[in-house]
């Protein structure tokens, strides 16, 4: 899939998907739409925290390397980036997508600044560990 449909396919599930609390904040399920779209651009496509690809980190969940989560209905967590709030309210100025793993990790514990700092390099390197073994893998197939 190439940058410019996962933009389509990101754009429609997040109208549809994320929280009605999420969409108020920003509006409408347009403008939060909008606003990941414009988000996933400007990030590269790529974890705030630990600026690693969701292409890559899909990658590493096909291949097994990483786990994912069930949550309600069908949905899994870990293959799409996720709304990370840096405090209780969904704006756009206090907002940043993440991975699943970091997301979760980071929690209400420590800002997003903090986070960045002293683990986003961390998990950076893992999963660059992780796309090495992964690849190292498939050369000897």
């Amino acid at each position: 899939m190439n940058n410019k449909e996962y933009i389509k396919q990101e754009f429609e599930r997040v109208k549809k998907n994320l929280y009605k609390a999420e969409r108020k904040a920003f509006g409408s399920a347009d403008k939060l739409a909008v606003w990941f779209v414009e988000q996933l651009e400007s990030q590269k496509f790529a974890c705030f925290y630990c600026e690693t690809s969701i292409f890559d980190i899909n990658q590493l969940i096909d291949a097994g390397l990483l786990k994912t989560r069930a949550v309600k209905g069908k949905g899994r967590r870990g293959p799409v980036l996720e709304i990370d709030k840096n405090d209780d309210t969904y704006v756009p100025e206090n907002c940043v997508l993440s991975c699943y793993y970091c997301n979760n990790d980071k929690s209400y514990i420590s800002s997003k600044e903090d986070y960045k700092g002293y683990f986003g390099k961390n998990r950076q390197q893992y999963f660059r560990t992780l796309l090495d073994k992964l690849n190292k893998a498939s050369q000897k197939s």
